[in-house]
């Protein structure tokens, strides 16, 4: 499972393009107008972003933001052979004819004709297939210090209660995903269950969330996104602690951690015979509300991480930033917690995003 390319449904494809390029540091590519949709191409690494608005009350854009709030629409992947993986689903997906893909395969002067076809995703979401021998790599931005991030580590998607096994099924057979790990979480006032599916060759998580209550998160989601949806997407962030300083700067909202959460991690340091972290970097971490997790056994193993408030007004839709160090599996309990309390935190307090949503939906 490689991804080819995100493709946000939005309002204004041109002003989330400038909030892409400022908060992120992303590289804008290409825009183009078609009859029924305005597009904006930005490219993150090996990633491509495709954000599309409607200009018409017709067509797919325009009929998906009716039923569902602005957000991912479409996570489309690269297949090696296109054939072969729709006889693997053994089903007939309906084609897409979009000029969109046409240009994004003449983005590189050595591209070959590329075949893709779209299959259902669960909800609304879709996923296009996309077999393009000739065209292994996308065009890098410029300055490359200017991405903040490198790579998608994992892509989580939000399902109604009841649905989390299907859903596992459904997207172990589409793009052959192995089990990991699986979470139960429960704060005082909410809870959820998770699955962790992954990816072998690619080493991409693709992980899938239910409530388990009314006041779960999850739900919450679900209620503002009118359905199943991709909760969040973490990129690559190595080092971290830079990379979230750089994303302050570029007035990036970061979801806060309580200091509680830290005097907790120092007692778990204490416990430690090697120090995960030096002094200075823990203070830099504590600084910028970092999470750290790992495992007793591989203390060098750290798992850091930090997300972002909602960046739309009528979603919870937000970001993760992720380091691996000593390329660390999975994920941790500790930090998984850390955010379903932290987001419950700042739905109650109305922080920042969540104070526009609860406006919106109260």
């Amino acid at each position: 499972m490689k991804i080819d390319h995100i493709h946000f449904f939005v309002e204004d494809a041109a002003h989330q393009r400038d909030w892409f390029v400022q908060h992120l540091g992303w590289t804008s590519l290409k825009q183009a107008t078609l009859p029924d949709r305005y597009l904006e191409v930005l490219c993150y690494r090996d990633t491509l972003f495709v954000l599309s608005s409607p200009r018409t009350d017709d067509g797919p854009v325009a009929e998906y933001l009716r039923a569902y709030a602005q957000g991912v629409a479409d996570v489309a992947i690269e297949v090696d052979d296109l054939a072969a993986t729709l006889s693997h689903l053994g089903a007939k997906p309906q084609t897409v004819l979009s000029p969109l893909l046409s240009q994004l395969v003449g983005l590189n002067q050595n591209a070959s004709p590329a075949a893709w076809a779209s299959v259902y995703g669960w909800g609304g979401l879709r996923h296009t297939l996309i077999e393009r021998p000739a065209l292994k790599n996308f065009p890098q931005p410029a300055n490359t210090d200017t991405a903040v991030a490198k790579g998608i580590d994992h892509i989580v998607l939000n399902v109604p209660a009841g649905e989390l096994q299907p859903a596992t099924t459904f997207y172990q057979k589409l793009f052959t995903l192995q089990k990991q790990q699986s979470f139960n979480i429960q704060t005082t006032q909410s809870g959820l269950c998770s699955q962790v599916l992954f990816a072998p060759t690619s080493q991409l998580y693709f992980n899938i969330n239910e409530p388990t209550n009314g006041s779960s998160q999850i739900q919450t989601f679900l209620d503002t996104n009118h359905g199943a949806g991709i909760q969040h997407i973490a990129l690559h962030s190595n080092p971290i602690v830079p990379t979230v300083r750089t994303l302050r700067q570029r007035g990036l909202a970061l979801l806060s951690v309580p200091l509680t959460y830290y005097k907790h991690l120092q007692q778990r340091l204490q416990q430690c015979l090697t120090a995960p972290v030096e002094h200075p970097e823990w203070q830099q971490i504590v600084e910028q509300q970092i999470l750290l997790d790992w495992q007793p056994s591989q203390p060098e193993s750290l798992l850091l991480q930090i997300f972002s408030c909602p960046i739309f007004q009528d979603n919870h839709f937000f970001f993760e930033f992720i380091e691996r160090r000593q390329s660390v599996q999975g994920f941790g309990e500790g930090n998984f917690l850390a955010l379903y309390k932290a987001i419950e935190t700042a739905e109650t307090n109305k922080v920042e995003g969540w104070q526009r949503l609860s406006q919106r939906t109260s």
